[in-house]
């Protein structure tokens, strides 16, 4: 998280950096802005991000410790057997690879 991207106190953390905890590091933005101008292949680059990782975990500014609960509703005038709690084939998500579970499942209701 750069100093950059944190927005004063009193303001919304907006996209599209939305740094939300505001934290920052010095070190942390100066070690991003060197990583940022190096090639995949520079011999640098495994020392720096190491050591970004180090700051990172030694402050962790958030610590994620649960998914948020979301509706996921799903329509059936054009299509049935979407997953439900008595029909719990695959997770009822369509944002991940969990659709591609879904997908061949579904049934057409010929409207």
């Amino acid at each position: 998280m750069r100093a950059d991207t944190v927005a004063p106190m009193g303001e919304r953390a907006r996209l599209p950096h939305a740094n939300a905890f505001r934290w920052h590091n010095a070190e942390y933005t100066e070690i991003v802005d060197r990583i940022s101008s190096l090639s995949w292949d520079d011999p640098e680059l495994l020392a720096l991000t190491a050591r970004a990782l180090q700051i990172y975990y030694e402050e962790l500014p958030v610590i994620p410790t649960a998914q948020s609960k979301k509706l996921v509703p799903f329509n059936t005038s054009y299509w049935t057997n979407w997953p439900t709690k008595d029909n719990y084939y695959q997770r009822p998500v369509t944002w991940c690879p969990s659709c591609v579970g879904i997908l061949p499942e579904l049934v057409a209701v010929g409207k």
